[in-house]
């Protein structure tokens, strides 16, 4: 490596800072200026990958961070090394966790050095409302990080009376929120949330 190039990688600063003072612990922080579509940071710069199927993945997703990859793959990051995988959850996120690939963050709208960078987890649960309080503090927060689907909504989904009108309308309703943020794909997975419930349910 010629001189110039260690004096320039020495002071060279990373885009982004990693630091406590987050919606909820450490939390991933602008150094500069980002604009939409680009890259903010890697999921996990270090990493490995474990096919979903493997015994040990409902373990290591207890974690929380890990990230399910092309339907195939879960990566696991290495926690000691910071990434995106610390970016915090917002209702109304200022970035897109991708995860295809290793998995990579990038910029949804623009987002001002100092500012935290926050992404959609789109978790989903089953009978367990209220498991994930949010708190990012956003005008348009849910209260709530997790959709929760319940065995009662798996009954009524269907029933032509008041409690499934109510129950399509909550979900109509999380259809349009996901839409207004990209997240559409999360509608698969309240998907095959109910049809769990509903062979749950069928059996004996």
């Amino acid at each position: 490596m010629k001189k110039g190039q260690a004096r320039k990688a020495m002071f060279s600063a990373s885009p982004v800072q990693y630091r406590e003072q987050s919606i909820s612990g450490r939390g991933v922080f602008a150094r500069k200026r980002f604009e939409p579509g680009e890259l903010i940071v890697p999921f996990a710069p270090k990493q490995r990958r474990i096919p979903k199927d493997a015994p040990e993945v409902p373990a290591v997703a207890e974690s929380k961070i890990t990230l399910l990859s092309e339907d195939e793959w879960v990566i696991v990051p290495d926690m000691s090394v910071p990434g995106g995988w610390l970016c915090n959850h917002g209702c109304n996120p200022n970035a897109t966790l991708y995860s295809t690939g290793e998995g990579r963050v990038r910029c949804r709208r623009p987002i001002a050095p100092g500012e935290e960078v926050t992404v959609f987890y789109g978790w989903v649960t089953m009978n367990d409302p209220g498991r994930d309080p949010c708190l990012c503090g956003s005008p348009d927060c849910r209260g709530n990080i997790s959709f929760d689907v319940s065995d009662a909504d798996a009954r009524e989904l269907d029933d032509e009376g008041p409690a499934g009108d109510a129950v399509r309308a909550r979900f109509e309703e999380y259809g349009q929120y996901l839409a207004s943020i990209g997240q559409e794909q999360v509608l698969e997975t309240i998907a095959e949330a109910l049809a769990m419930l509903r062979r749950a349910a069928r059996r004996p």
